[in-house]
C-alpha cells in the first residue's frame, strides 16, 4: 500500500509540474476587443534605469563627420605674446567647404585656397589633422604641420571645432564653424 501512495503521490506531482510549464499556460490572454493579437504585460512598465546619453561632453556619438560641410566662420586670435589686436575673422562663402570623407580624407576650400589633409578621430573625439597642402602649398615634411581640433556641439546640421596652439606670436586659438 505504501508502494502505491508514493508512485501516485510521484505522479499528481509530475503532471502538476508538466501542465504548469506548458506554452498554453504562460501565454498572455487575447484582450477583449483586441481580436487575437497579444499584448505583454510588460508594455506599461517604465524602466528603472536610465538610458545612456548619446552626447558625451557636447559630442553626439550618433552623428558623423563624414560628408561635406560649409563654412561658415574661420576666427584666429592670439593671446600672451607680442601679437596684439583683433581677432581675424573670415566668414565663409557659398564656395567654400570642408569635406571629411569615410577614408580619412579632408578637403579643405577657404577663401579660394584649396587644402588637403589626413584626419583622425581620436578617443576622446579630438581630431588631429595633418595637412599635405597648406595655404595652397605643399608640405614638404609629412607630420609637420599638424592640427588637433576638438569638436563642440556636433549636431547633425553644425560643428564647432577649436584649436590652440603655442607660437612665437603667443597661444593662438582658432575656431572654425561648420554648417550642412
Amino acid at each position: 500500500m505504501k508502494k502505491i501512495a508514493i508512485v501516485l503521490s510521484i505522479l499528481c506531482l509530475s503532471a502538476a509540474l508538466f501542465s504548469s510549464c506548458s506554452k498554453e499556460a504562460l501565454a498572455p490572454a487575447p484582450q477583449p476587443g483586441k481580436g487575437s493579437s497579444t499584448v505583454s504585460p510588460a508594455k506599461d512598465n517604465i524602466s528603472p534605469v536610465t538610458p545612456p546619453d548619446p552626447i558625451l561632453g557636447h559630442i553626439n556619438t550618433a552623428i558623423t563627420l563624414s560628408g561635406q560641410w560649409k563654412l561658415v566662420k574661420d576666427s584666429v586670435s592670439f593671446s600672451g605674446g607680442e601679437v596684439a589686436g583683433a581677432p581675424e575673422v573670415y566668414t565663409g562663402t557659398a564656395a567654400d567647404y570642408f569635406e571629411f570623407t569615410n577614408d580619412g580624407k579632408l578637403y579643405i576650400q577657404e577663401n579660394g585656397v584649396v587644402d588637403t589633409a589626413t584626419y583622425t578621430i581620436n578617443t576622446d573625439k579630438s581630431i588631429n589633422v595633418n595637412y599635405l597642402v597648406y595655404n595652397g602649398v605643399p608640405v614638404t615634411s609629412y607630420g609637420s604641420n599638424i592640427t588637433n581640433f576638438h569638436q563642440v556641439n556636433l549636431t547633425g546640421t553644425s560643428v564647432t571645432l577649436t584649436s590652440s596652439v603655442a607660437s612665437a606670436q603667443g597661444i593662438q586659438y582658432r575656431t572654425i564653424a561648420l554648417k550642412r
